[in-house]
Order: structure tokens, then C-alpha cells, then sequence
């Protein structure tokens, strides 16, 4: 039976941050490094939600708009934890946990469990989430300041362990160095797409202070792409919150 690893209490803005793993085995666990070198396998967070659930027609996928008050994320519900996504609205605010995933270079959360939470929970999730950022800041610092004199990772390790240091921090500084050496040529392409830009510069164009209809932005594209291009890439830019839906197949750019 595959372990199940642990959650961690974080923001989302460290998670963001953090640079996303999968590792080359098959079975292992993915994870996101924070840049405290804290390995977050699985993420327990409060959140809001930021926009109404979106479920497909056979009811096995659906996604949700999350933001923490310090950054957003999109979070994917798949088969029997679709359900978790109909009982939740836009504004609700709701505790979850959650695996780490990444598609086309943006962290993506999978949701495992999702509930609803008083507004208490968020002041206490926030404090809990700092608690672990500043405990796990003040051991990072000391194991660098190990790694940076012994210039060994064997006797870095070895050092840490007997200043009772988790000498796995060592581990985790040697990853995080080589992930930021080469984040930019392993990065793939994902900020805007050309299409989601061309969507925007259209509604920032066209709004006339009401938001922009669907057929219009669709108009405005259409010598250049397909119909059904277009409005992905203006359901993605709206999963993001990039865009928001005043009402009905209007959209504006959220700033």
C-alpha cells in the first residue's frame, strides 16, 4: 500500500513560490520545495472561494478558483470528489487538503477533502502558517550557514545531524540550488499563452464598462483562431482569475 505523506500548513503564496517536483519514479509522491526547503507534499489551507464550481457534463472532473488572502490557485475535484464541489459556492470560505500538481508550468492543487469554515479558522490558519514558515526559516538558515562552511554534503549532513539539525535540510538546499540554477531553461512556456494575451488586449478593447459577450471576443478573434480556442482560453483565463463574469457570458478583466 502506497504511504500516504503527510499535509503541511502553509499560504498559498509560499506555495507559489516554491518550485514544483516530480520525481522520476512513478509511484513516488509529486511535492513543492518552498524556498525554506520544506518538501509540501500534501497542502492543508483555508481558503475563499472565488468563483462557482465548474463540473463537466458526466460529472467526473470539476475545478474551482481558490485565494487565501496572500495568492489564488486553481483546485481540480476528480471522480468521487466531484461531489465535494456541490455542496460549495462562490464567497464560501472552506478548509482544504489537497495533492500538488502542475500543468503547463502553473501549480494546480488536487483536492482530497473540502469543507466549509467560519471565518475564526482563517485567523487561526494564518497564524499556524507563519508559525511554520518562521520555524522552518530559522532551521533552514542554520543548515546554510553549515552547508556554506563545511562545502562538503557529506560533512554537512553529518555536522547537522550532531548540532541537531535534520541533516535532510542539507538535502534540500543542494535541490533548491540546482532548481534555480536551470528554472529558466526547464521552465515551459506558460504565463500568458499568445491566445490568452489576444483575449485580453480584445476585452480591454472592447469593454465599454459592462464586460465584453462571449460572441463578440469570438468575433473580434475569429480571423486568427477557431471558436472553440477562444473559449478555453477564456475558461482558463477565468478558472485563473484573470477574468470575472459580471453576468451571464460577460467578461471583464479582473484588474
Amino acid at each position: 500500500m502506497k504511504k500516504r505523506m503527510p499535509s503541511s500548513r502553509l499560504s498559498l503564496a509560499e506555495i507559489q513560490k516554491g518550485y514544483f517536483v516530480k520525481p522520476e519514479d512513478d509511484f513516488a509522491t509529486n511535492y513543492v520545495i518552498t524556498q525554506d526547503g520544506l518538501k509540501v507534499y500534501r497542502l492543508k489551507g483555508i481558503a475563499t472561494i472565488m468563483s462557482e464550481p465548474r463540473l463537466s457534463d458526466d460529472g467526473t472532473y470539476g475545478s474551482v478558483f481558490l485565494d487565501d488572502g496572500s495568492q489564488n490557485i486553481v483546485a481540480l475535484a476528480f471522480r468521487e470528489n466531484t461531489k465535494l464541489l456541490m455542496s460549495i459556492k462562490k464567497g464560501d470560505l472552506v478548509q482544504f487538503i489537497a495533492k500538488l500538481n502542475e500543468w503547463q508550468g502553473k501549480k494546480q492543487l488536487t483536492i482530497e477533502a473540502l469543507s466549509l469554515v467560519s471565518s475564526n479558522m482563517l485567523t487561526l490558519h494564518r497564524a499556524e502558517s507563519v508559525l511554520t514558515k518562521l520555524k522552518q526559516k530559522k532551521y533552514f538558515n542554520i543548515a546554510q550557514k553549515i552547508y556554506e562552511e563545511e562545502k562538503n554534503v557529506r560533512k554537512a549532513m553529518d555536522r547537522a545531524k550532531k548540532e541537531g539539525i535534520n541533516p535532510d535540510l542539507i538535502d534540500a538546499i543542494e535541490e533548491l540550488n540546482y532548481l534555480k540554477e536551470y528554472a529558466e531553461e526547464n521552465r515551459i512556456f506558460d504565463s500568458d499563452t499568445v491566445l490568452e494575451s489576444k483575449v485580453l488586449d480584445a476585452i480591454e478593447k472592447l469593454d465599454e464598462g459592462d464586460g465584453v459577450v462571449l460572441d463578440l471576443i469570438l468575433y473580434e478573434l475569429k480571423d486568427d483562431y477557431v471558436a472553440d480556442d477562444i473559449d478555453n482560453a477564456v475558461r482558463e483565463l477565468l478558472s485563473r482569475g484573470d477574468l470575472y463574469e459580471p453576468k451571464v457570458n460577460y467578461f471583464k478583466k479582473t484588474n
